[in-house]
């Protein structure tokens, strides 16, 4: 397996690279949602939400169940249970360099060196890490985890016929994310609410956390074809995400978290496919930035629709965006050296990162340090970065409403 990718990854470059300038140059306007007669740098967030004074407040028992949806970020072990990590070799070695931190002992199958935003979640709530769905040998009395890394808003049949998807990360078909709805559905079904009406499986989703952390990233990733508009894809992904919410919604959620997409760009996989007249002020690459920041701009304006209608739930927006940016503006404060470099790479250049050899591949080594890195593998993030992006969205003001007014709501819709 490791010798085929080396054969094939070249190739997959070469094709990605040639069709990413196409269609993403200045001069391809009709595939990007807007391009300015004059470029800018993507600038960071203007403003910052002000930290919640009650980060102190403890979130123990808040929830007795957490349901979780989403992709690579937030996936435990779907992708790899179910196949879908055939290019991420280090992921699927004996001695795997994932997982592999000191504080992640008794963890598995996530795309890191440890925990994820998911798992500081469980921990703030005193609750078991999250099982995944796939592994039905595992108890699901706390919450199932059911995303699935590389998930996609656009459906199976459209990769299979339209031949779209040489894909340098995942296998060529992917699961989408109706899959993690078809899999709820049928959990509800045949485990949480079996034998109860409609009404009784309602309350009991009503006392449960969702989290709905990052869908989109792998839609943007995959369909770079020229046939392919931007604009249109965006509306298809935030539709898929909001399908879902809706989904949940219908069944009895009150209390879901939405993460929004990171800014893709600052990571070392777009850094390096970017041409340096693309690159911002911060060194992050500006178009795929634009178009990650104008995907969360209309999940936002979605969601506080879907609020409206929905007034006896809380849909919470986890803006991981401006949290990234946040920790990227000012790395050392929150104990990081290597805002970009990744930590388990081929060694070569500014981003030790190269497609042709990626973390745990032959001749790729992991850093001494990870604490200090951002990146882990140049497409995922390491733990300590899980880790103050799950301290910003859970105790600083990062999600709006933040976690500890939805929290609070939950605690007294339970007394009364």
């Amino acid at each position: 397996m490791m010798h085929s990718n080396q054969i094939l990854l070249p190739f997959a470059v070469f094709i990605f690279i040639f069709i990413f300038i196409l269609c993403f140059s200045p001069s391809s306007a009709h595939n990007k949602t807007h391009t300015p007669s004059n470029p800018t740098p993507n600038p960071p967030p203007t403003s910052n939400p002000t930290p919640d004074p009650s980060s102190s407040v403890s979130y123990k028992g808040a929830f007795s169940k957490v349901y979780a949806f989403g992709d690579s970020y937030t996936d435990t072990g779907n992708a790899r249970l179910l196949g879908g990590l055939t290019s991420f070799i280090g992921a699927l070695m004996r001695n795997s360099p994932y997982c592999s931190s000191s504080s992640s002992s008794g963890l598995h199958n996530r795309l890191s060196d440890g925990k994820l935003v998911i798992d500081y979640l469980c921990e703030a709530l005193s609750l078991p890490y999250l099982p995944p769905y796939k592994d039905t040998s595992l108890d699901f009395s706390h919450g199932v985890n059911f995303a699935v890394a590389g998930s996609t808003a656009l459906s199976t049949d459209y990769y299979i016929n339209n031949r779209v998807g040489q894909t340098l990360v995942w296998k060529d078909i992917p699961q989408t994310v109706q899959t993690q709805v078809n899999w709820f559905n049928k959990f509800l079904l045949n485990v949480e609410c079996n034998g109860m009406n409609h009404l009784a499986c309602k309350g009991q989703l009503e006392n449960s956390l969702f989290w709905v952390g990052e869908l989109g990233m792998y839609d943007y990733s995959r369909t770079y074809g020229s046939s392919v508009s931007i604009k249109w894809l965006i509306d298809l992904s935030v539709s898929s995400t909001c399908r879902l919410v809706k989904a949940l919604l219908d069944r009895g959620a009150k209390y879901i978290v939405v993460q929004s997409l990171p800014p893709t760009g600052c990571l070392p996989f777009d850094i390096s496919l970017s041409p340096v007249s693309d690159h911002d002020n911060l060194g992050c690459a500006d178009t795929a930035n634009t178009v990650t920041q104008t995907h969360n701009e209309l999940l936002q304006a979605k969601l506080a629709e879907q609020q409206k209608q929905y007034p006896d739930s809380i849909i919470a927006y986890a803006d991981i965006w401006n949290a990234y940016y946040t920790v990227l503006k000012n790395p050392s404060q929150f104990g990081f050296s290597e805002p970009f470099k990744a930590c388990c790479g081929c060694g070569k250049g500014d981003l030790n990162f190269d497609l042709r050899s990626l973390c745990g591949a032959r001749n790729t080594r992991v850093c001494s340090d990870p604490s200090k890195h951002i990146t882990w593998d140049g497409v995922h993030l390491t733990e300590a970065m899980h880790h103050v992006l799950a301290d910003l969205l859970l105790n600083k003001g990062y999600c709006k409403p933040s976690f500890d007014q939805l929290v609070k709501k939950k605690r007294s819709c339970t007394a009364n």
